[in-house]
């Protein structure tokens, strides 16, 4: 029975020597956060996810001495760090294609119809990024009516470049 005493003793003794050693220490830090915005131009999401960055052409057929004007669409998204303004503008609203002597204009909006814009309208002055979700945006194309071109077939292609500043 003594034994069974000194045992029970023993056990408590170990128990209340572990809880008195045991103690704690703490400290504090920092953790420093930088955000760098992005905005980003694409025109849709490939199979795997990835952006495709190149926006889509846009083509407009014409034929001298057509009665209407000629008109086509193109469009293409922006994502930008949330809560990020934007503004962005095109090269040139308005120009005469060196190739086929046509005079064009461009308009950017966000605008799915099409809208005529007599001189162009090259730029889109504010706007706010979304994160995640892109905003749709778009080109229309115009070649007025009553221009007759300067040869007998021509193809052109005018790399126009779409800046977004942010």
């Amino acid at each position: 029975m003594i034994r069974k005493y000194a045992l029970g003793f023993a056990v408590v003794a170990c128990g209340l020597a572990s809880s008195a050693m045991a103690a704690t220490a703490s400290g504090q830090f920092n953790v420093g956060v930088t955000l760098t915005p992005k905005c980003e131009v694409f025109s849709g999401a490939g199979a795997t996810g990835t952006l495709t960055t190149a926006i889509s052409n846009l083509n407009l057929a014409y034929t001298s001495f057509q009665t209407t004007a000629t008109t086509g669409t193109t469009s293409f998204q922006v994502r930008c760090t949330n809560s990020q303004s934007y503004s962005m503008a095109l090269d040139n609203a308005s120009l005469t294609d060196g190739t086929t002597g046509l005079n064009y204009t461009l308009n950017l909006t966000s605008n799915s119809s099409h809208a005529t814009v007599a001189n162009g309208n090259a730029s889109i002055s504010t706007a706010t990024g979304n994160g995640l979700t892109g905003q749709m945006y778009y080109v229309h194309g115009t070649i007025p009516a009553a221009q007759d071109g300067t040869v007998t077939t021509g193809t052109a292609n005018n790399t126009r470049t779409l800046t977004i500043t942010y």
